[in-house]
């Protein structure tokens, strides 16, 4: 037996009677764990229902797969409900990264199903390598605290990870000794992607040469990270019952933020963006700290615009941090000089470089920089995450059937109809200078950007775009 029985109680994961969904993927770990709780299922009288979920990425591989769970769960006797969706597909129309377009539809999926099957649980096939390769990983990205201490082993009162305590090692060995079959991914091979060179390359070498139970203690930093979190959330959310902080709109003392120690006013200020997220999310380092810059600054009035168009103030002693009102850009002067429909333009972009706009007498700037470089808080200027972006960039008007993806919402929306909504007028809307990549419309000045290149904690290089 692996450690999944110490896991479950240790974390009070499992209770009698609960309804589990496994996922299972069919490679080792999921169909280790599925084992594993279906012999625990008469014990906790578990009712155990197979998830899998086809994303479509690797063609016959990926039917393979599902051929395979469906297979196993028939010898098995334990229902299984499969889904195939193609995640390239859903990529090429709203663009993103592969990961988080196949986190959501992931995520999307378990929620139909518990609502179909009436789970109240659904068991994860993570283990404590993928819990060492997380912790690497967010460490080499800047995370602080609340990334290191790596993923839950019961997130929601939902989600369990049974194999949290149990190595990878632990898992081959537990199958083989059994004679279980199970399926391998090929792409698990390709170096291109940053989780498969710290599991291929760093891990082994980290091992070999400093610590051969890098898991195993890097496992226990996350446990130890996982309780210092849970005090500072903890003491954040009395801060904000006790300072009776808005959740709307939030005014709060500048000397009483001060007070504070630095870490607990970071925390702060992070929990109360995030509170006013669509998913509470989103909020990144550089966000945080635009706001202590208001905070520790010596104006008395400055302000800075935020995602999910939200805007942080500085107003003499408080910080207001509210929904921004929609102002329409001044397109009297900048983007409709003459106010003529006909006024249609297109112009290559380079980065670094500039373009003169003739036909609105404006000029469009790009550069790049590091991301600790950006600085929300300048007028007429936005902040991308380079790897987002589509090459090459164009500068035009509105074109038929324009897209974009505002910054904080899901979906994408019509450039014609977000103008309406902008209240800009008819005769101003052809000559707004869009930049464009190759899939969509990123940034209308002085009205969106498009969410797909917001800047995150993982952002490396930024490209600023500024209309002068």
């Amino acid at each position: 037996m692996l450690k999944v029985r110490k896991a479950i109680e240790k974390h009070s994961m499992l209770n009698p009677g609960d309804r589990v969904g496994v996922a299972v993927s069919g490679g080792a770990d999921s169909v280790a764990l599925l084992y594993e709780l279906s012999m625990l299922a008469d014990e906790y009288d578990l009712a155990l229902f197979i998830l899998h979920l086809n994303h479509g990425i690797r063609g016959e591989e990926s039917d393979r797969d599902e051929s395979f769970v469906i297979e196993l769960a028939g010898s098995m006797g334990i229902p299984v409900d499969s889904e195939k969706v193609s995640i390239p597909e859903l990529r090429e129309k709203s663009g993103g990264s592969l990961e988080d377009i196949c986190r959501e539809e992931r995520y999307a999926f378990f929620e139909r199903m518990s609502q179909k099957h009436g789970l109240n649980k659904i068991a994860l096939g993570h283990n404590l390598n993928d819990q060492t390769e997380t912790v690497i990983m967010r460490f080499l990205r800047g995370s602080g605290v609340e990334g290191l201490k790596g993923f839950l082993p019961v997130r929601d009162e939902i989600y369990i990870r049974p194999l949290i305590d149990s190595t990878g090692e632990e898992i081959i060995s537990f199958l083989g000794e059994r004679g279980i079959g199970f399926v391998t991914d090929s792409s698990n091979a390709d170096d291109t992607y940053l989780r498969n060179r710290i599991r291929n390359i760093l891990v082994p070498e980290l091992k070999a040469s400093y610590n051969v139970r890098l898991e195993e203690n890097i496992g226990r930093t996350a446990d130890i990270l996982r309780l210092e979190d849970n005090f500072i959330r903890e003491s954040v959310e009395k801060i904000i019952s006790d300072w009776k902080i808005d959740r709307g709109n939030a005014r709060i003392n500048i000397r009483k933020l001060k007070k504070l120690h630095p870490a607990l006013r970071w925390r702060l200020i992070k929990t109360i963006l995030e509170n006013r997220s669509p998913a509470g999310n989103g909020i990144g380092y550089l966000h945080v700290k635009s706001v202590i810059g208001l905070i520790e600054g010596l104006s008395p009035s400055a302000s800075v615009d935020l995602p999910f168009n939200l805007r942080a103030e500085r107003e003499y002693g408080d910080l207001i941090i509210s929904q921004r009102e929609d102002r329409s850009p001044d397109t009297s002067k900048k983007y409709s000089p003459d106010g003529r429909e006909d006024c249609n333009f297109s112009y290559t972009m380079e980065i670094p470089g500039s373009v003169n706009i003739v036909e609105t007498g404006g000029k469009m700037v790009l550069d790049v920089i590091d991301a600790d470089e950006a600085d929300i808080h300048l007028d007429n200027s936005v902040f991308m995450d380079y790897n987002s972006i589509s090459f090459p960039l164009v500068v035009r008007n509105i074109r038929a059937g324009d897209r974009i993806q505002p910054l904080g919402m899901k979906g994408t929306k019509k450039i014609s109809g977000l103008l309406i909504d902008e209240k800009i007028p008819k005769a101003g809307r052809k000559s707004i200078p869009l930049l464009v990549d190759q899939k969509s419309v990123l940034w209308v000045p002085g009205v969106r950007l498009n969410d797909r290149v917001r800047i995150t904690d993982v952002t490396e290089k930024v490209v600023k775009a500024k209309i002068i």
